[in-house]
């Protein structure tokens, strides 16, 4: 796919995130290298891509953790879906990659009691707005990896989350290009 450059005149017309497609393996991402995916807001990874997240991140995991469980309690003041939670590379296994987790809080609950795809749909947008804006004020500009979010635990079809991240303008110095694998 082409990938689309920031436009540089004023009064261009904005340029929205691009999405290229590879095959392989998410994690195996340079160092400094930005993983999405998408969250529950009660605390847990306890299946699908959130699972693989979990096992090969576990401090990432207990940071993501104490957010939605400490920071915030799931009963008395939830984390606010739309939202997002960015880590910097904690892990402290020597062996371990460095790399930024990006949390997107599009649904409330998971599994029977996750949210309608619609809900999922309009906290995606948001959430990915915060996150990339979070991720230039730390200064970075590495690679940005996502799964296809939403698809598979939340039962969204991939294609209308694509038309909410595609339609996400990118502000000045954010990442315009994802990769998802």
């Amino acid at each position: 796919e082409t990938s689309k450059q920031p436009s540089t005149s004023p009064d261009a017309t904005p340029t929205t995130l691009s999405l290229a497609y590879h095959m392989g393996d998410i994690f195996a991402a340079p160092p400094s290298t930005l993983l999405i995916h998408a969250c529950n807001t009660q605390g847990s990874w306890g299946a699908g891509i959130a699972a693989a997240f979990r096992q090969r991140y576990p401090q990432a995991y207990k940071r993501y953790r104490a957010h939605c469980l400490t920071t915030h309690d799931p009963s008395t003041n939830p984390v606010p879906t739309g939202t997002c939670l960015l880590i910097p590379p904690c892990e402290t296994n020597p062996k371990a990659a460095k790399h930024w987790i990006g949390c997107l809080f599009t649904s409330a609950k998971y599994g029977k009691l996750k949210d309608k795809p619609p809900v999922i749909l309009t906290n995606t947008g948001p959430a990915m707005k915060e996150l990339l804006q979070r991720f230039k004020e730390e200064g970075e500009e590495g690679e940005v990896r996502m799964c296809k979010i939403n698809s598979a635990r939340f039962g969204v079809p991939w294609e209308k989350t694509v038309e909410v991240l595609e339609g996400i303008e990118v502000e000045d110095g954010w990442v315009g290009d994802i990769e998802v694998w």
